[in-house]
């Protein structure tokens, strides 16, 4: 497995070497984050809509023609989706101009509470401990970015297109040059899990986005669709991913409501996630994965911080077909 030299190395700098490499490999994805996500974000989903691809082309449809017709499909719905949250962003930026003055309002009964307890603070000494109304900026700030996205989304599934034209001469080349056959069964049967993975939080994703924007909306808060948005994206995030969507509607109720309202929106989330992630996952997923939650957050954070969002949403199928290829390799 390893060059002569490296052999006649003591272990203490074979692994030092060892760990050298990675770095340099971590170091260059992490400088090339934007194309690597890209070229990921578009492989990932020429592997997920293979099976489908494959389904209509027995069903006499050419597979270039199949390909273009889903694409275009999938590039339709986050266009509406792009150009329905563009137009929150005005009501957003000025939430954000609005919400030192609002939270500062909000939170004079806390202050007032804290005073009897023999703490002499004041709303903006508060505001410097915890900025609520960053959040709302960082959103805003984000959305001005969103159609910028469009052109990003354009040329990820233009080589999706490709992939999805190319992947089952690459997979008979693949499958004929590899010499280890372990190793082949192990990235087809991790393949398979992470697709079922993936289809599993799709919908558990499009179930809680549907929840939310509904029940955002009967309630009377705006920008319901954004909420719905942010909690089937953020859904794909493991273990935190649903508590992270909650914190912008839990800030934009405290603003516009009050704490009791917000607590109550902290609930129905935590409500939610549980539903979604220990009653609703196991029960479709099995233990096809088997993954700790340890296992899970650590890998979150590994992910986005060497490939940014993109490295969080693809954090678990990534980290699980890495472990399939190693196991494979012992």
């Amino acid at each position: 497995m390893y060059p002569g030299w490296l052999k006649s190395l003591a272990p203490f700098a074979q692994g030092l070497f060892m760990l050298a490499c990675l770095t340099l490999v971590l170091t260059g994805l992490y400088l090339a984050a934007p194309l690597v996500n890209q070229v990921l974000l578009a492989l990932f989903l020429a592997v997920m809509l293979d099976p489908l691809i494959s389904r209509l082309a027995q069903r006499g449809i050419p597979r270039i023609l199949s390909s273009l017709l889903v694409i275009v499909i999938m590039l339709l719905l986050i266009v509406i989706t792009i150009m329905s949250l563009s137009a929150s962003a005005p009501d957003l930026m000025q939430l954000s101009r609005q919400a030192p003055a609002l939270i500062a309002a909000r939170l004079q009964t806390l202050v007032q509470s804290l005073g009897q307890m023999g703490m002499a603070l004041t709303p903006d000494e508060l505001l410097k401990f915890v900025d609520a109304s960053a959040v709302v900026r960082l959103i805003t700030t984000q959305l001005s970015l969103i159609p910028g996205l469009l052109s990003w989304w354009l040329m990820v599934f233009l080589m999706v297109l490709f992939m999805l034209y190319e992947l089952p001469m690459f997979k008979t080349l693949l499958r004929a040059s590899m010499r280890n056959a372990a190793l082949f069964m192990a990235l087809e049967e991790g393949i398979q899990s992470v697709t079922v993975y993936v289809r599993v939080k799709t919908l558990t994703g499009l179930l809680g986005g549907l929840i939310v924007w509904v029940a955002a909306s009967a309630s009377g808060m705006k920008f319901a669709f954004l909420w719905g948005v942010l909690m089937f994206v953020f859904n794909y995030i493991p273990v935190l991913g649903s508590f992270l969507a909650a914190i912008p509607m839990v800030i934009q109720t405290f603003i516009l409501f009050n704490a009791q309202a917000s607590l109550l929106v902290a609930g129905f989330f935590v409500v939610l996630n549980l539903f979604l992630s220990t009653l609703l996952e196991p029960l479709m997923l099995g233990r096809r994965l088997n993954m700790s939650l340890t296992v899970q957050l650590l890998a979150f954070l590994f992910w986005q911080a060497l490939l940014g969002m993109t490295g969080a949403i693809l954090a678990i199928p990534l980290t699980f077909l890495l472990k399939k290829v190693w196991l494979a390799l012992r």
